[in-house]
Order: C-alpha cells, then structure tokens, then sequence
C-alpha cells in the first residue's frame, strides 16, 4: 500500500464514522431510537428540532460527497501516481 492509499483509507473510515453518527442522531417520524439519547424532551419546540435535523441532513449530505470524492481521489491518486 502506498502512502496515498494508507491516508485515504484512515479518512474514509472517519468519513464512515461521522456519516453513520449523523445519520444516527438525525430525528425519525417516530421520534424514537437513538435520538432520544440527545436529552432532548417532548417538550422541546417543533422548530428548534426541526432546525437541528435540518443541520443533520445537510451535514449527512456534505459528508456523503466527502466520502466519493476521497474514494475518486485515491483511487486517481493509486492509478496516475
């Protein structure tokens, strides 16, 4: 393994890692599972965990494209180089 291949791969498992949380802490229609564990109550405005599930989805979303283009650049990386 090269040392391109051995910096893409500890960043894709990071990349795996975060998206897995994201996906994880982002609210359901249920409003069960394990985003129940963020401490937040019934109570809490509708807005607030709106917002904040808007952040998720969105961070979901940037981490998902981070994820193709390190996997697109080692692999161009192992190829070219």
């Amino acid at each position: 393994m090269t040392v391109y291949e051995i910096i893409g791969s500890i960043l894709l498992i990071i990349t795996c890692v975060l998206v897995t949380v994201t996906v994880l802490f982002q609210s359901s229609s249920k409003q069960d599972g394990i985003s129940a564990l963020g401490g937040k109550s019934a109570s809490a405005s509708a807005a607030e965990a709106k917002s904040n599930n808007a952040k998720l989805v969105r961070i979901t979303k940037v981490l998902a494209v981070v994820f193709f283009v390190i996997t697109l650049a080692v692999y161009a990386l192992t190829i070219y180089l």
